[in-house]
């Protein structure tokens, strides 16, 4: 059993003696004790105290300006020949729990001084379980950051094949044809530099992409002002053959643009998800192509700054609107979706000091992401 330690702060060593005789019998009571305030600080730097018997009439330093330099949350039960109101509220005032008068009866002190170590006792079971607790959030918190990331990559490596999906196809189209010019003897150098420029114009369109795709990935750890169209506009160039995939229109209406001070290629996630979410509402919806659209709307004043992402593709369902935001929880038909992408933004938005809001309109779903100025 771990004992708990009680000090006893006396310049008299017959009170102390006294007291420690008081809580000999008690096996889970440890004694501690100091003739002086300077001595009992000391004592404290060095050892777990769980309790504190605290006298005041001392010389050099009396109790009151003692637990004053202790500055700890450590109990303490004032234990003093004193006993007018002045004092007594002073040493409630001055972090005390307690009071006991001398003389004092065995029992009273002993009654005392256990009900507060039992408090003690509590407080610091209680603690421990809160930390652990705490930890488990923690781990759960790394584990789904992690799915975030996982999830996250699986659909940039599905925007990389659907970007460069058509330049192979055409740089294979070009290939057949130039074998096939060929073969009839009929390329001449003025064919060859215009297959030649074509492919190259596939093969670029290709690498920038693929630059984009890691400098995504690994984002600068510098934070900097960057500009939200421009940002916008290179999160459009990465998901660009997946819009025309799935015949959606964007719009990017600059009301009045802003910057914001941070790590671009980290809050393109937020908008990134946000363009991800309304895709998969209008394919579930299945929402005719000739009306997929979305208006990223970029507003600032004296006061905030707000980014609009509006669609038009159904809303998202009252019974979980209000909790979108929260881990696992997905707007998707039978849980089809992770649950982390709308998380993960709001997360985002948090960092940035930011809030983000969703509400349905007539024809979809209004988020909206607002930071004060």
């Amino acid at each position: 059993m771990i004992k708990q330690k009680v000090l006893i702060v006396d310049d008299n060593t017959t009170n102390i003696r006294f007291i420690a005789d008081t809580l000999k019998d008690i096996d889970y009571i440890s004694i501690v004790f100091a003739t002086n305030g300077f001595k009992a600080i000391d004592i404290l730097k060095t050892q777990d105290i769980d309790l504190i018997l605290m006298d005041i009439n001392m010389p050099q330093m009396d109790g009151f300006e003692t637990v004053q330099k202790m500055q700890t949350s450590i109990p303490v039960i004032y234990v003093t020949a004193l006993d007018d109101k002045q004092n007594i509220l002073k040493a409630f005032e001055n972090g005390g729990v307690d009071y006991i008068t001398k003389p004092f009866y065995p029992q009273e002190l002993l009654a005392r001084i256990t009900t507060h170590l039992r408090l003690t006792k509590l407080n610091k079971d209680l603690q421990s379980q809160v930390e652990i607790e705490l930890e488990k959030n923690r781990e759960k918190e790394k584990i789904l950051m992690q799915q975030v990331k996982l999830a996250s990559m699986g659909e940039m490596i599905d925007a990389i094949a659907h970007q460069w999906q058509q330049p192979i196809n055409l740089i294979n189209l070009r290939i057949d044809i130039l074998c096939q010019v060929f073969e009839n003897k009929k390329l001449d150098q003025n064919q060859m530099d215009s297959f030649k420029e074509k492919i190259s114009l596939n093969i670029n369109h290709m690498l920038s992409t693929l630059s984009e795709f890691r400098t995504f990935f690994r984002p600068k750890k510098q934070e900097e002002d960057f500009d939200i169209k421009l940002m916008c506009e290179k999160v459009l160039l990465l998901v660009k053959d997946e819009l025309i995939i799935n015949n959606i229109k964007i719009n990017i209406n600059e009301i009045n643009n802003f910057s914001i001070k941070g790590i671009e290629n980290e809050f393109k996630h937020l908008i990134l998800n946000l363009i991800n979410n309304s895709k998969d509402a209008f394919n579930e919806k299945n929402i005719p192509s000739n009306k997929r659209v979305i208006d990223i709307n970029i507003l600032s004043n004296d006061n905030k700054n707000t980014i609009e992402i509006i669609d038009n593709a159904g809303g998202i369902p009252e019974n979980i609107i209000d909790e979108i935001f929260k881990a696992n929880v997905s707007s998707k038909e039978n849980q089809k979706g992770s649950g982390i992408g709308l998380y993960l933004s709001n997360q985002i938005a948090l960092k940035y000091n930011g809030l983000l809001k969703v509400e349905n309109t007539d024809n979809g779903a209004r988020f909206t992401f607002e930071q004060n100025k």
